[in-house]
């Protein structure tokens, strides 16, 4: 009985990140919906970069299905969306992804990341600072509804992906 409890509790903490598979792309979907509708329907957006060759999503799964997603551009460097459902959001799944995609773009040479933040996000702003990401410019009309971004960035080396 003790060893049930504790395999059960093992399966319990079971969190990790991997690349998002074609079955995830409805969640992304929808979690793209709920978080980023305020900007514009981003529902049909996201799965046209998901299945761009040129854009790896990783997913962060706790105890069995996804729970947040990342996506980056390898082109550019610039990551495309990161988002967590709701009732996960500050409990470090967000730093986790963004370390993730870090490092991949470490690994695949990149030495800048960037994306686009709504200018009134200030809960991603603080986000991106605390990991180090630095306003570079603004962009009016950036966002589908209209609204300006800001322009982020940050210098990156290779880095270990090791745990």
């Amino acid at each position: 009985m003790a060893r049930k409890k504790k395999q059960r509790r093992h399966v319990r903490k079971r969190k990790f990140i991997r690349l998002a598979l074609k079955e995830d792309c409805g969640f992304i979907r929808r979690l793209s919906g709920e978080v980023f509708s305020v900007f514009g329907d981003y529902r049909e957006i996201i799965p046209q970069w998901f299945v761009n060759p040129d854009v790896i999503t990783a997913v962060y799964v706790k105890n069995g299905p996804p729970v947040g997603f990342a996506m980056l551009y390898v082109v550019s460097g610039e990551i495309l969306a990161i988002a967590v459902l709701p009732e996960y959001q500050r409990s470090g799944i967000g730093s986790a992804l963004l370390n993730h995609i870090e490092c991949i773009a470490g690994q695949l040479g990149l030495s800048r990341l960037s994306l686009h933040t709504a200018k009134e996000n200030n809960l991603a702003h603080l986000f991106f600072q605390k990991a180090g990401f630095k306003v570079i410019g603004t962009q009016e009309d950036y966002y589908p509804e209209g609204q300006p971004a800001l322009i982020i960035s940050k210098g990156i080396g290779l880095l270990s992906c090791t745990r």
